[in-house]
């Protein structure tokens, strides 16, 4: 059956890569594939949240209520949390934990701002990363 599959690709890869073509085309730009499956319901992000946490090795985190120190956002901007789904969460040091719902942000701001600020990311579900960030919108 591999036969029919070049170069080691199997049918479920190639459904699952189909799958996420099709919805990377329907997604709002600048918006993740995932987001869409969240907003129509079909992927709860409490327990997609969950399993990338315990998949990935990375700690969950639950926002719910969680206050954003405002002056971590000298760091990481305001408008690249929201596009990121990140949220600045404590700087200890020269080490800034950040709350991601995904384990791969686009962190290069902070890579050429702070070149020796050392990043570590724990999951959180999207919803409340949001909630939280827009906490901090209603401050400014």
């Amino acid at each position: 059956m591999d036969d029919e599959f070049p170069y080691g690709a199997s049918a479920g890869s190639l459904q699952e890569e189909a799958l996420f073509d099709s919805l990377a085309r329907r997604a709002r730009p600048g918006e993740r594939p995932e987001e869409l499956l969240f907003d129509l319901r079909l992927v709860d992000e409490h327990d997609f949240a969950h399993e990338l946490a315990r998949r990935s090795g990375r700690q969950f985190t639950g926002l719910r209520g969680f206050a954003a120190d405002p002056r971590l956002f000298i760091y990481l901007p305001l408008a690249i949390a929201l596009r990121e789904r990140l949220c600045p969460l404590v700087l200890v040091g020269d080490s800034l934990k950040l709350a991601s719902a995904f384990l791969d942000p686009d962190l290069s701001y902070l890579a050429r701002r702070f070149p020796s600020l050392q990043v570590e990311l724990a999951i959180a579900p999207r919803s409340e990363i949001i909630a939280a960030l827009n906490r901090i919108v209603e401050t400014l």
